[in-house]
């Protein structure tokens, strides 16, 4: 036993593991007859309930799995080890960041590995960092903007794992940078048959391709080489108001087309607002000493420039600014403990604004909630390079669309408020699949295998092979139940 787990055992900061009893199924804390010892670990395998029950739900909240036992990782040779250790005794592994998922993607009654114990930033170079899978975006933002650079996409909130993020997509408001898996050069992997690889576009390349955005079905992440470029100094907002959905969706299109803008999202239900009014807001980097004209910004629209709500930030408070508001819905609503049955989908250009504009005028105070979003952002396909993304279909057009309902409902709320939501979820995506939308699945949609074979389309064969060669005994991320 490690002097770690010695120490913390005799403090009482948690039942420790010492084996695991194949014939009761159950984790031991003592030797016996039929315990099988753990491997040598740098970290420890928790038992108690307060370890358990931390890790038991994900952002969704109405989801509960209490898994068995919690591994603390010393090192990743601990997560090698205990993988191997897992699929001798056909025990199902997840890794946890922040569990941001909202549907229990995440969540395992097996073994849960705490990546947040794994942190570190290993390097930080003029274009490129290197690392941990528990080290979170906020981190390494803060890091390298001191050195004058910034990962190319950002997420709206910041505070999310590598792993995580990486292993859903990642997906920014900036319209030209791709997801944050598109900026992945290099990653080191754990299989589920205990393997350590490294693998990138020119080595191992099929299982690069498919653990980013691939929900942890082939490998456990645990170190990320990213790339970095320099960081603008400033950044200048717009910000407008519609009360007519085509005059918004007009100069959205107008916008986004003309690659002038550099972040562009619309948001509906703000608090007062009942989803009568589609807000554009677009913001455009640039140097301290050259700001943007804005009367050139927004030429050609719908609104005159002098409509607009001008806004100047400097870029470090601009990409955390989101990080600080949710800081203040835990303490104004106790966000966290919200239940957060979430819908997320990607649009295709000929659909989008038929089906939001269909969907946002019918939304009701219950479906959004105090305290929840409607968002809506674009991409280019051309930057979505990785095939595990599913997109919808090709249209003729280089644009594809995600929208999110962020459903916040009321506190307390018992389980009959998720599966209401649950149902509308379901229903609002068979609208959306009818007009060639794909899903987003960090989200709360319920979906059976068949509707996982369709999701991934021709591609489904070829993962199928890929999850037998690197978890062939299917203990990894059983939560999304795709294989």
């Amino acid at each position: 036993m490690s002097t770690r787990r010695a120490l913390l055992g005799a403090i009482g900061l948690g039942i420790l593991v010492t084996g695991f009893d194949p014939v009761r199924r159950s984790w031991a804390t003592s030797e016996g007859d039929n315990v099988q010892p753990l491997p040598p670990l740098d970290g420890e395998v928790l038992l108690d309930a307060g370890s358990r029950e931390g890790v038991s739900r994900d952002a969704g909240r109405y989801v509960q799995k209490v898994p068995q036992a919690v591994l603390v990782p010393g090192s990743v040779r601990d997560i090698q080890a205990m993988i191997k250790y897992c699929v001798k005794h056909r025990v199902q592994v997840a890794a946890r960041g922040l569990a941001n998922t909202t549907d229990g993607q995440g969540l395992v009654s097996g073994l849960l590995i705490d990546m947040r114990a794994l942190r570190k930033i290993h390097r930080i170079d003029a274009d490129r960092a290197v690392v941990d899978a528990g080290a979170d975006w906020l981190q390494l933002t803060n890091a390298a903007h001191a050195k004058g650079l910034t990962p190319p996409a950002l997420t709206g909130f910041l505070g999310l794992t590598f792993g995580g993020t990486l292993s859903l997509g990642g997906i920014p408001p900036a319209i030209q940078s791709g997801g944050q898996i598109d900026s992945v050069l290099e990653l080191e992997v754990v299989t589920g048959k205990g393997e350590l690889k490294r693998c990138s576009k020119t080595q191992d390349r099929e299982l690069f391709e498919a653990v980013l955005a691939g929900l942890g079905q082939y490998a456990v992440i645990t170190k990320a080489t990213v790339r970095l470029g320099p960081a603008p100094a400033k950044v200048r907002g717009h910000e407008l108001a519609y009360t007519s959905s085509k005059d918004f969706f007009q100069d959205f299109k107008t916008l986004i087309k003309r690659s002038e803008i550099s972040e562009i999202y619309g948001d509906w239900w703000r608090p007062g607002e009942h989803g009568e009014v589609s807000h554009l807001n677009a913001f455009t980097f640039h140097s301290a000493g050259a700001p943007p004209n804005d009367a050139h910004l927004l030429r050609g629209l719908t609104k005159p420039p002098t409509a607009a709500i001008v806004s100047t930030n400097d870029f470090l408070p601009h990409v955390t600014r989101i990080d600080e508001a949710v800081e203040q819905l835990r303490e104004a609503l106790d966000w966290d403990n919200l239940p957060k049955p979430w819908l997320t989908l990607w649009l295709p250009e000929r659909s989008v604004e038929q089906y939001v504009t269909d969907v946002v005028s019918k939304l009701t105070p219950r479906d959004v909630g105090n305290g929840g979003f409607v968002l809506l952002y674009a991409h280019r396909r051309t930057k979505l390079t990785r095939p595990s993304l599913r997109l919808p279909a090709p249209d003729g057009s280089d644009w594809v669309y995600l929208f999110t309902l962020m459903t916040a409902g009321p506190k307390g709320a018992g389980p009959d408020f998720a599966q209401e939501m649950l149902k509308r979820n379901h229903r609002l995506f068979e609208q959306a699949r009818a007009l060639g939308s794909t899903r987003y699945p960090i989200e709360s949609t319920p979906f059976t295998k068949p509707d996982w074979q369709h999701h991934y389309g021709p591609r489904w064969p070829h993962l199928q092979t890929l999850k037998q060669k690197h978890d062939p005994a299917g203990i990894l991320t059983p939560g999304p139940g795709i294989f």
